[in-house]
């Protein structure tokens, strides 16, 4: 397998799916429903911890029953979120019953899906573990490839102009994590993150520092379609606020907190769950999927880590599709490169891929592999 090489004359777009997450613990796609119907979440509850513990055991319990309930005995063994998100969407939007269950019982079991899979999905790891200054003297080599990958882009653009940026579809904060950890207080030398909206964040202030300040001049883009374990909504002055390198703890979810800005609504989770009629009407997620088609169009090189083109994401599959085909018809190449962590010959990722676009350059390894084996960067200024 080549070298794959980030440089500054090629704008570069790296696009990460749950499997970039894999060798940071993190439950990809198809194990999520599993743990949920197991009881396995991530940070298994302390023993003192009787919140944590009683509702890891009743969003199980409550999963398990609706399981049983409406599908058949061995339904477990090929039953996806999407297929389960599926009935109860489809129940909730004609306001139908599904046998004995009640419309009222369904909505619960809705909210307690969506809750399941933010439990399923936090990071087990210390913070330290994804923090690139912990790397970058060479005597501690990083566990997680999104560390790794960070440790070499934070070396080698120190000074560069900055033309790679991120879509991540995972719900976790990995990636989060590393690309905060690169601030600087000079703004020249920093890398500032960027999630591509206007955070509530912006105009909260405790004492006299702001809690997360604007992004400067020189910064990244981590644009996050489906939303994160980490942020939060309010329904009533519309902001979304970060928790940065904070999860939300079950104890968040379950007693709610008011809106940092307005104090009038409860803060809820934001996250997009997997479900085949996914709608992008929110205008947080409007602005996002504006910009990341935007990437897409003006970005040399696309990289797909531990992503599939699930069938789920059809309408990113179609922004994929014509923003592809626009840059071709205006005579521009699109090198596409992708990561296979799956080695499952029945589930071929490349062949995929091909379906939808000229000679895909293949990595079949794990995404930590791929950031210590095949992952450079080309300076060409340097410091």
């Amino acid at each position: 397998m080549e070298e794959f090489i980030v440089s500054p004359d090629k704008n570069t777009l790296f696009v990460m799916g749950a499997g970039a997450s894999k060798d940071d613990g993190i439950a990809v796609q198809n194990e999520i429903l599993d743990k949920i119907v197991s009881g396995k979440f991530s940070f298994p509850p302390e023993k003192d911890d009787s919140v944590t513990f009683k509702e890891y055991g009743r969003i199980s319990s409550n999963i398990n029953e609706l399981v049983r309930a409406v599908f058949a005995k061995d339904a477990r063994k090929n039953l996806s979120l999407e297929s389960l998100f599926n009935i109860l969407e489809t129940a909730l939007d004609k306001r139908e019953n599904i046998g004995c269950l009640e419309l009222k019982k369904l909505r619960l079991y809705y909210t307690d899906l969506i809750k399941g899979i933010m439990y399923a999905t936090r990071i087990d790891s210390n913070l330290e573990d994804h923090k690139v200054k912990n790397f970058l003297d060479g005597k501690k080599q990083p566990k997680s490839p999104y560390a790794e990958m960070g440790v070499k882009l934070y070396k080698e653009y120190k000074y560069d102009k900055i033309n790679f940026s991120f879509v991540n579809f995972n719900y976790d904060i990995c990636m989060d994590r590393v690309l905060l950890s690169m601030h600087e207080k000079k703004e020249n030398e920093s890398f500032d993150l960027d999630y591509g909206i206007e955070l509530g964040n912006y105009n909260l202030e405790r004492g006299r520092k702001l809690w997360f300040g604007k992004p400067r001049s020189r910064k990244m883009y981590l644009l996050r379609p489906h939303g994160s374990v980490n942020w939060l909504f309010c329904r009533s002055c519309g902001n979304v606020f970060s928790k940065l390198t904070r999860q939300n703890k079950v104890a968040d979810i379950i007693q709610s907190t008011k809106c940092y800005n307005c104090g009038l609504s409860n803060l809820e989770p934001y996250i997009i769950y997997p479900s085949y009629n996914r709608i992008y009407e929110n205008k947080h997620l409007v602005q996002i999927w504006l910009r990341m088609e935007k990437f897409l169009m003006e970005a040399d090189k696309w990289c797909f880590i531990g992503y599939s083109l699930p069938d789920a994401d059809r309408y990113f599959t179609y922004i994929l599709t014509r923003t592809y085909n626009y840059r071709k018809s205006m005579g521009k190449d699109t090198e596409v490169s992708v990561v296979n962590i799956n080695k499952n010959p029945a589930r071929d990722v490349f062949a995929k891929f091909g379906t939808y676009f000229n000679n895909v350059i293949k990595y079949e390894c794990s995404f930590k592999e791929f950031t210590g084996k095949y992952f450079k960067c080309n300076c060409i200024s340097g410091g």
